[in-house]
């Protein structure tokens, strides 16, 4: 029995996004090893998009990937997964730190053949569940992340070169080859065919994105509950927007952090943090 452990790049483009497939996989990268744990080999690819036409900035930044070099380099999904399947072999068991990579594989191989056999899926397990139950022995609810466990060991690798899906998947094998105990994993190797589908929300990070209702920019004042005149803002701050705000009637200073969200449904979510600026407010006063 042999063990491959794989990651995924993907991208959702947020002003597109295809509710048949919002997520599209942009790079597979996995590393397999045998029953003994001898290192087998490693699969890379690149994958030329076919849904969107864009990558998503946030994803660019992360990942580095351009669409540049995904049209140059990358090949069509199909060909790429029917490499990937070739890598995996005949007796297997597939994992991935955390179900998403799996959810988000299954998807796009579905939507490209809606009848491909997903035999692929029949043995698999969430690595990340179990290197959380075997570093976090005392606390079993906790889901770590590769970085977390990755410094237990500790394992070496650059800070730089993470969010490239063969970086992920090697980091991903070397926890498990350290934590691998055949009796013990057994258990957490299961049937995924039927996965449940988990998407991530993402940011948007452009104001002036055609999903963002600009009334959702008018803040109101914590103190009085009038709108607010905006002093400083909105500017961004990470996955945050900020800005600072004065309400002229009751002479309150407060800063506003802004976070947008796209949902799977393609649904935008405002999550709003206020500050009241006490010490300012005081010297006014």
């Amino acid at each position: 029995m042999d063990y491959v452990i794989f990651d995924l790049e993907w991208n959702r483009y947020a002003r597109c996004v295809r509710g048949a497939c919002p997520d599209e996989v942009i790079q597979i990268g996995a590393v397999k090893y045998d029953s003994h744990m001898n290192y087998l080999g490693s699969f890379n690819c690149l994958i030329r998009p076919g849904l969107y036409n864009k990558i998503e900035p946030t994803v660019e930044k992360m990942t580095g990937i351009t669409m540049k070099k995904l049209e140059k380099e990358g090949v069509p999904f199909p060909v790429a997964f029917r490499e990937f399947r070739k890598f995996m072999g005949k007796k297997f068991v597939l994992m991935s730190w955390g179900m998403q990579d799996a959810s988000v594989l299954r998807s796009n191989c579905l939507y490209y053949d809606k009848n491909v056999p997903l035999d692929w899926l029949t043995r698999y397990a969430d690595l990340q569940k179990y290197a959380s139950d075997v570093i976090e022995k005392d606390s079993k609810q906790r889901q770590i992340g590769l970085k977390i466990a990755a410094d237990s060991f500790p394992i070496e690798y650059e800070e730089e070169t993470l969010h490239d899906a063969l970086v992920d998947a090697t980091i991903s094998g070397e926890v498990f080859v350290r934590i691998f105990d055949k009796r013990r994993f057994a258990k957490y190797i299961v049937n995924a065919v039927e996965i449940n589908q988990h998407y991530k929300n993402i940011h948007i990070t452009d104001l002036a994105h055609k999903c963002v209702d600009k009334r959702q920019l008018k803040m109101r004042c914590p103190t009085c509950g009038r709108y607010a005149h905006i002093k400083k803002g909105w500017y961004k701050q990470g996955g945050k927007f900020i800005s600072q705000n004065h309400c002229k009637k009751c002479n309150t200073e407060f800063v506003c952090s802004l976070e947008i969200l796209l949902t799977y449904a393609n649904v935008v979510k405002y999550k709003k943090r206020v500050k009241i600026l006490e010490d300012v407010n005081k010297t006014e006063k």
